[in-house]
């Protein structure tokens, strides 16, 4: 796999009412991307699998550990980068993530980056991605959503993008 190729992993995190955990990024300065919103993870680091990967991020990103069991894989997303610098195109492993109730995530283990990038997080719905036309990244993340979750929401707008 070419340098150029960036691997992630990406949670859904999501309470039984159907909210899910989101976070907005303004990613670095040089980028000069828009604010976005993603959900917790990341790249993995070497010789590492996504099942780990995901376990790790999660736990960075909201300080609460989770078993590799408590997580179900749903979808793998190819998709082509919206920053060229170090990167052409991304592979994202899609984990689901069952929790009892909305919590508040801890900053504590964060790393540089994300303490300068992340802008806010927020617990949404299906119905207030499409309904706000939330700009939800990696490419193809809006329609996995609806595809997987669309009993919990209503139709997309047609001129609505992933």
């Amino acid at each position: 796999m070419s340098d150029r190729h960036r691997i992630s992993t990406r949670a859904v995190i999501q309470v039984p009412d159907g909210r899910l955990l989101l976070f907005l990024s303004h990613f670095d300065p040089g980028s000069q991307l828009p604010p976005q919103w993603v959900f917790p993870g990341g790249g993995l680091e070497q010789n590492e699998t996504p099942l780990d990967g995901i376990v790790r991020e999660v736990f960075e990103e909201t300080g609460r550990r989770f078993d590799a069991a408590d997580f179900a894989p749903i979808a793998m997303l190819w998709h082509q980068m919206d920053d060229l610098r170090y990167h052409d195109t991304g592979e994202a492993h899609f984990f689901e993530l069952q929790v009892p109730q909305i919590f508040e995530p801890s900053s504590e283990f964060w790393t540089e980056n994300e303490h300068r990038d992340t802008v806010a997080h927020r617990w949404v719905t299906l119905s207030d991605i499409i309904t706000e036309q939330l700009w939800l990244r990696p490419e193809g993340a809006i329609d996995l959503l609806i595809e997987r979750y669309s009993h919990q929401a209503p139709q997309a707008p047609s001129n609505l993008g992933s």
